[in-house]
């Protein structure tokens, strides 16, 4: 094994008979991520958490890359679920409420800072196309890791939306260090998908895997004020439609917008003055 574990640790494997390129594939991601390779060679995923301590292992196979808690075998993979709906939606000139929220469009350059898995980024970087830019923030290194080889390598037969997800810029760091570094008006549109204190049941917000393994930390009015200042137009904060934004957001909120029969909003902050 490539390093040792220590603590809460990470392993990247391979899946159980890695194709041609797979091993080189995860050595590079274990490299990227600062923590251990272990070859499979053959081995159970349980034979290999005995063999080297992991509490959770980063499954590099050739169609997915999984993060699996092996305590409960909670497992994060990136899927991008509704947003093929949406993007063929949007191709055929139908409403979609982040797209109107948002406003984006050819060229605009768009900051996402709670990446998931990376729906908005990806709708984003389908409106804004080749000559806008599309950054998407993750403070988790390993589920950044997962989402950006999910958006480099999954297989998307709509050629407009796979070279979409190709474009989506990935970064591992935490959106209250990266706004501070940002110079004003550096985005045209800065959005948010934090964790609310109440999740939403459904399949369309089954996110269960990425609150297990995610960051937390509740959105707050100082970041969202700086992202104010780097957006050159506006805020897009996405919640639960019945659990509006805490007092101290809400009274700059300029509008909110949701679909007829959706469980989720967006609400709209204007950028502030120059």
């Amino acid at each position: 094994m490539v390093g040792e574990p220590e603590g809460d640790s990470l392993v990247v494997t391979t899946s159980l008979r890695p194709g041609s390129g797979l091993d080189a594939r995860a050595r590079r991601i274990a490299a990227d991520l600062q923590v251990p390779y272990a070859p499979r060679q053959d081995k159970s995923t349980a034979h290999l958490v005995a063999e080297t301590g992991a509490s959770r292992l980063l499954l590099v196979g050739v169609e997915r890359v999984a993060l699996r808690d092996v305590s409960n075998e909670i497992e994060y993979a990136f899927h991008p679920n509704m947003t093929p709906v949406r993007a063929a939606k949007l191709l055929h000139g139908g409403r979609d409420p982040f797209a109107e929220a948002t406003g984006l469009g050819p060229g605009d350059r768009l900051l996402d800072c709670t990446l998931g898995f990376a729906a908005e980024a990806t709708l984003g970087a389908l409106l804004v196309g080749e000559t806008g830019l599309v950054v998407g923030l993750e403070s988790v290194p390993e589920l950044a890791a997962v989402t950006r080889e999910g958006l480099r390598t999954f297989p998307m037969p709509q050629p407009a939306l796979a070279a979409a997800m190709r474009r989506v810029t990935v970064i591992t760091t935490d959106y209250r260090d990266y706004l501070p570094r940002c110079a004003s008006g550096a985005f045209d549109v800065v959005c948010f998908d934090p964790f609310f204190p109440e999740r939403l049941p459904g399949a369309e917000n089954s996110v269960s895997p990425l609150a297990h393994f995610g960051n937390p930390a509740p959105l707050d009015a100082a970041s969202v004020g700086e992202a104010r200042r780097v957006a050159r137009r506006r805020v897009v904060v996405k919640h639960p439609r019945h659990e509006p934004l805490p007092s101290e957001l809400a009274g700059d909120v300029s509008d909110i917008i949701t679909a007829r029969h959706s469980r989720l909003a967006y609400s709209v902050l204007p950028a502030l003055p120059a």
